[in-house]
């Protein structure tokens, strides 16, 4: 019994030094923060930026694919064709019933199945999808 009664206090103990430090932790952090405020939010305006002139690139990309069928139309960008299904889930759900899948539709499964075989009331079809290469150099890139 004793050593059961050590052993609560040495967890209440090392809970007690866990908060105490998780505390001074937060505290540094927010002190951090307060002291680098402007870093802070120009670290954010720039991320933002990128997003958004990546969402553009990627939109630009697509059109560019569109107009030409090209899947490499410009330097460090491309397209990737990803194979998308749709359908109604109840109809797959009675499929899957009806096959003895489950009483839950496995869509994973089911997906593979329809990719291997194509079912009358799925509609399979490609999308593209934009890529932008990691390291992008500016010089590689010419006017056509």
């Amino acid at each position: 019994m004793t050593e059961l009664l050590d052993q609560i206090k040495l967890v209440a103990e090392a809970r007690a030094k866990a908060q105490e430090t998780s505390e001074a932790k937060h505290a540094a952090l927010a002190d951090w923060e307060n002291d680098n405020v402007e870093l802070l939010e120009s670290d954010h305006e720039a991320h933002s930026q990128v997003a958004e002139a990546e969402a553009k690139l990627r939109e630009l990309t697509i059109k560019a694919y569109q107009e030409t069928g090209n899947k490499a139309p410009a330097p460090g960008v491309g397209i990737r064709e990803v194979t998308k299904l749709e359908y109604d889930p109840s109809v797959a759900f009675d499929w899957a019933v009806e096959h003895r899948m489950a009483l839950k539709l496995d869509t994973s499964g089911f997906e593979k199945i329809v990719k291997a075989s194509p079912l009358d009331f799925v509609r399979v079809y490609q999308e593209p999808q934009a890529t932008i290469a990691t390291n992008l150099n500016p010089e590689l890139i010419k006017e056509k």
